[in-house]
This record gives structure tokens, sequence and C-alpha cells, in this order.
């Protein structure tokens, strides 16, 4: 009796072939980064002790791979992959992004604070007046303090609407995107880093405003001082210049734009970002254009690099489901075999 036909049809209802989320020039970036961290670390003499531990993450994520290939075919189960190996993704990134940032501030490049606040300056805008005129509305930095704070969900919301969307190609742009601006911030502000500016200011003076998101100064003191150095406090914000929480104020609406009803709540929801990205964050004007920048930049860079490799691909590969064909991605035309 010839089984071929039954075992066929058998292994393809029950072990499914996948497209993976995540592009490959975004996992080689994410190796390049914790290469780096790596790198940095050992040449500093470097020892982070008090990262998040994402086993229990990875063993969840392996489970749910494994339980879903038998699973029978739908947009849900489809979705929550998508979703479950993209958070997976984010929170590795940035997890050896926080090793890279930190270990590279042990190089102590020259602060950048005075040709920071002159570029301020040079703009016309002054980043103290601004911050006593939010310290003296309460409403004001209440809204400002609350949108600040929203960026762990902003990052992770794009791949959540994208994934149930079945939108597979925005996901890989996202992704790449994120991790473009995540790794030259990092490059960036190693090589420019800066204090912010709290240090032109009493903290003291101030009546409402904490800046509960500044460059903690502790950290950035111990990580410039010269010799061996175990780092037990947990992780802050340690890159100024140029500002993250602007790139994803300013990435996570341009990604989801086609969406108009997310698209419009995040608008809102942004500019009071923005504003906190001065006061919570205690940024310089010019790391707010900084950022605002790195996200367009990232996005278009990313657009480019998931379009080739989507060209790439073998026309024999089938396309996952909600990503646009070889043909749609050309204009609809096929350039025929020759």
């Amino acid at each position: 009796m010839n089984f071929g036909p039954l075992a066929r049809a058998f292994d393809g209802a029950v072990v499914q072939s996948r497209v993976s989320p995540i592009p490959l020039a975004a996992l080689l970036l994410t190796f390049a980064l914790a290469t780096v961290g790596l790198v940095a670390s050992l040449a500093t003499k470097f020892v982070f002790t008090a990262l998040p531990n994402i086993i229990l993450l990875v063993a969840a994520v392996v489970v749910m791979d494994v339980v879903s290939r038998f699973a029978p075919r739908s947009r849900t189960a489809e979705a929550l992959r998508t979703i479950v190996y993209g958070l997976l993704y984010l929170v590795t990134t940035i997890l050896c992004g926080i090793v890279a940032a930190y270990a590279m501030q042990r190089f102590a490049f020259p602060l950048q604070d005075d040709f920071l606040a002159r570029a301020d300056l040079a703009l016309g805008l002054n980043w103290a007046d601004f911050v006593s005129w939010v310290d003296r509305h309460l409403s004001v930095q209440r809204l400002f303090h609350f949108a600040y704070h929203t960026i762990s969900i902003q990052i992770a919301l794009p791949l959540v609407v994208l994934a149930f969307a079945r939108r597979l190609d925005d996901v890989r742009v996202y992704l790449l995107a994120f991790a473009i601006a995540f790794i030259v911030t990092i490059f960036v502000s190693a090589l420019m880093p800066a204090a912010g500016p709290i240090v032109f200011v009493d903290r003291a003076s101030f009546a409402i405003l904490k800046f509960t998101g500044a460059t903690p100064l502790d950290h950035l003191a111990r990580l410039r001082a010269p010799g061996p150095l175990i780092f037990t406090d947990p992780p802050g914000g340690i890159a100024t210049f140029p500002s993250f929480h602007t790139t994803v104020a300013v990435l996570t609406p341009l990604t989801l734009r086609r969406h108009h009803r997310i698209f419009v709540v995040l608008i809102v929801l942004d500019a009071a970002m923005l504003g906190g990205t001065l006061t919570e964050g205690a940024h310089y004007y010019v790391d707010v254009l900084a950022g605002g920048g790195m996200a367009f930049f990232a996005h278009a860079l990313a657009k480019r690099i998931v379009a080739r490799e989507g060209l790439a691909r073998r026309p024999d590969h089938p396309p996952a489901p909600g990503e646009p064909t070889v043909a749609a991605a050309t204009g609809g035309f096929v350039r025929p075999p020759q």
C-alpha cells in the first residue's frame, strides 16, 4: 500500500510552514549589537548584574511554537505567533541595547551638554522657560507624565495591530525600523554623551516636576569613572542625544498611519509624549528634533531593505498571510524567466 499521498497530506495539515516575521537584516543587527555590548564590556571590565531574566519568555515562545504547529490554521493563531516572536525579538534587542549602551558609556567621550544647550539657544528655544511653565500647570504635567510613560505600550502596539491585520510585511518593516533607530541612537549617544539640561538647574526649585525619565546622573558618573565596575542597579535611560522617546512617539503613529482611528488617538497621545520628553525626560529640544528625524530615517531605510528581501525570496516560496506578492511589490509587473 502506498502511504506517500497520505503522509504528505498529514504533514501538510499538521506541520505548517511559516515565514518569519523578523527580517534577516534585523536579526543581523541585533547580533551585531550583542557583539558590541560584549566586546565593550570586556574591554572596560564592566559587568551588569541587574538585567531581567527572559528565560521564561523564551521557554513560553518555544512551547507555543510547538503547540501551534499542530493547531488548526487560523487568523488568530497566525497573529499570536507573529506577536510572540516579535515581542521576543524586541525584548532581546532592548536587553542587548541596554548592555551596549551602558558598556559604551564606559569609554567616557567628552560630554556635549554645552554644545546641545547652545544649539537650543541658536534655534531660539529655551528649555528652562518651557519647563517652568509646565511646572505651574498641574493638569499639563499629569498629561505629559502619563504620555511619557506609555513608551512600552507604544513599542508593542504596532506589532499587535499589524499582526491581527495580517500585514506581515509591515511587521517586518516596523521591527527593522525599530532596530535601526535603537542601535543608531545607542552609538550616537555613546559618541556624544550628555547629562541633559537638568545639570543647569536646581531640581528643588520645581514644585511638581520630578524628571522621572531624566538621565540618571549617578549612573553616568559611575560609568565614566576609570577602573572595573560591577553594576547592580536597575538600568535607566542613559541616552540623551538623540531622544529615543521621541523616536517611538514618531515611529508608532508613522507605522499605524493607515489605521485611522488608532492614528488619531496616537497623534494626541504622542504630542503629549513629545512634551513629556522635554519635561519628564529632561531632554534638550535638539534631542527631540534628532529623535524625530531618526524615526523617519529608520522607517524609510527599513522599507527599502524589506522590499529587497521580499524580491530576493524564491518565486516558489508562498507568501505569508497578508504579505504582498512579488508582483504586488513591483507594481504588478514581474519579469518572465529567461
